[in-house]
């Protein structure tokens, strides 16, 4: 305090308090999320313990089944754990010692609902959309055969619990439905679109999907501001540079006509060809989390459109959240822009269609518009992950090499 004065000394330990605050934010949003995944995992520990496997989803697995998966576990779990789940002799002796007959009957409940679950699990894996009978009543023969082998201490399933079981394999059954349905929809929806390239003369779908009117409109006023830039200066210079210009000025003028006439195609094209698909995707790997693209394409399989954009300009394959047929594809897409306009990536040129939205906010505003589709919100991201291990492992391998020629001595 002798040297500097105290308002110096302040100034100081703001300045230091600043990173440290920064680290402090940043801890606590790690913190957060690792509370987060530690509930997670110790909630499957426990049902795990309980003899509830954690569910197998499979890649076309949708997220409103697996959803109501996870709240029919947690009734069963609650169910176990609150020992309502089996029922069995209150007194039994092994050997004359009642305590080792208590836990023998422990046992046989635990081994009960674990063999049931295991039972239901190959019930369910052979279920097919036209077999929910079979599959209900290869359930009911299953616990009637476990409860005869454990007829000795009388250890019977609960009617409650085979309840939420049956309630289960609804749920699987229904979606087993689901997707049956959407696969004979798909069947209908390639016709519609097939039919809008009839009418457009076109022979494939292979043309591309970002030639709209909106991108076709950005393009004409950027060449109707270079015209008009390039008309003022010619009125202010003469000679060869005036021939210079005038010829610019042509071409310009030339490709402005072509521009109109693409937007006359394109505006006639878009009254004819209103049907396609709703896409929202995401490239973790190459964006980050946060950010999808969310656009609109005409192919009759729209998965290719999926691949070509990851195929593109991008290091890594994108995750598809939704693929939504709509009857009115380029009303729809601009109807979703438009909500998330303020939080685009690119605020210049609105043809690149990045978001700052997550999966959950386009599903959101796409069932406020009345657009009903499967939706799936965990990225595989696959390409990503992998080569942030290889990455990782190449890292670890290179700091054990530099460790073990550190460790050498320098002569021998």
């Amino acid at each position: 305090m002798a040297k500097k004065p105290v308002s110096a000394l302040v100034e100081e330990l703001e300045k230091e308090k600043l990173p440290v605050l920064e680290k402090l934010q940043n801890g606590n949003s790690i913190l957060s999320k690792l509370i987060e995944a530690y509930a997670k995992a110790e909630a499957q520990v426990s049902q795990i313990k309980a003899g509830l496997p954690p569910p197998n989803f499979k890649v076309d697995d949708d997220e409103s089944l697996k959803s109501a998966i996870r709240e029919i576990r947690g009734k069963q779990h609650e169910l176990i754990t609150s020992q309502r789940a089996t029922s069995s002799m209150s007194n039994w002796e092994w050997f004359g010692s009642k305590s080792d007959g208590q836990k023998l009957i422990k046992t046989y409940n635990k081994l009960m609902i674990s063999a049931l679950n295991a039972e239901f699990d190959m019930a369910r894996d052979k279920m097919r959309h036209g077999s929910y009978d079979t599959a209900i009543n290869k359930l009911r023969a299953s616990i009637k055969s476990l409860e005869e082998l454990a007829a000795t201490v009388n250890v019977k399933i609960s009617s409650e619990y085979l309840s939420t079981k049956e309630e289960e394999l609804k749920i699987w059954h229904t979606d087993l439905a689901r997707k049956q349905e959407e696969k004979e929809a798909r069947t209908k929806q390639k016709a519609i679109l097939r039919e809008q390239n009839k009418a457009l003369g076109r022979s494939s779908d292979d043309d591309e999907d970002d030639d709209d009117e909106v991108g076709i409109e950005s393009q004409l006023a950027t060449c109707s501001a270079e015209l008009e830039k390039a008309r003022e200066l010619a009125m202010q210079i003469a000679g060869d540079d005036l021939a210079k210009l005038e010829l610019k000025i042509e071409k310009v003028e030339e490709e402005k006509r072509n521009l109109e006439a693409k937007l006359e195609r394109a505006t006639s094209q878009a009254q004819i060809t209103r049907a396609g698909y709703i896409y929202v995707i995401s490239n973790i790997g190459s964006f980050g989390e946060g950010v999808c693209k969310i656009g609109m394409t005409r192919r009759l399989e729209p998965m290719e459109r999926v691949v070509e954009l990851g195929d593109a300009s991008v290091p890594y394959r994108f995750d598809v959240h939704t693929l939504a047929f709509v009857d009115d594809a380029p009303r729809i897409e601009k109807a979703i822009h438009k909500v998330f306009s303020s939080r685009r990536v690119n605020k210049e040129n609105h043809r690149k269609e990045f978001f700052f939205v997550s999966p959950e906010e386009a599903k959101a505003v796409m069932d406020n518009i009345g657009i009903k589709s499967s939706w799936y919100y965990e990225c595989d991201a696959r390409e990503y992950r992998e080569s942030e291990m290889m990455r990782e492992a190449m890292l670890v391998e290179h700091r054990s090499h530099r460790a073990g020629s550190i460790e050498l001595p320098d002569a021998i």
